[in-house]
């Protein structure tokens, strides 16, 4: 089970419309997300990609073939996207605190999956923890639960 169980059941304080959001266009706007986190250090690394993959799979519970799908059409829906808004808008209007930690956790394994973490990867984490209305301990709890365990 994983953090967005519950996802589509919980409600926010942020909720200002009730426009219903679909389970594919949030679950859109976490991948979108991801992507962003891998393509800008401008470096297309596999691990990164094997790193979304397996967060979407298991983050959002969803099957391997989805996920393949949903990361295909993610990436042709923000190529050349200039913008985050639209993204942790959506999200802000649907998930808890909780639920953006754990999407903020999932991006910074994103970032450090080719155990290179770059300015400008970190540059955009914190972008993102501002856009989603998450505050700095937020930002360093979710890069400390991100990094590799050591054994």
């Amino acid at each position: 089970m994983g953090i967005f169980d519950n996802f589509f059941g919980n409600k926010t304080e942020d909720k200002a419309d009730e426009t219903e959001d679909t389970p594919e266009q949030i679950n859109m706007a976490c991948a979108a997300l991801m992507l962003e986190v891998a393509e800008a250090d401008y470096v297309d690394d596999p691990a990164e990609t094997k790193t979304i993959l397996h967060a979407l799979e298991s983050e959002l519970n969803l099957k391997k073939a989805e996920v393949s799908a949903l990361l295909a059409r993610a990436k042709s829906e923000t190529e050349g996207a200039t913008d985050l808004f639209p993204y942790t808008h959506l999200i802000n209007q649907r998930c808890a605190r909780e639920q953006k930690c754990a999407i903020l956790t999932a991006m910074w394994r994103v970032a450090m999956a080719d155990g290179n973490l770059d300015k400008y990867e970190d540059q955009l984490l914190r972008r993102v923890t501002n856009l989603l209305r998450l505050d700095h301990s937020d930002f360093i709890a979710a890069k400390q639960a991100a990094r590799p365990k050591e054994d």
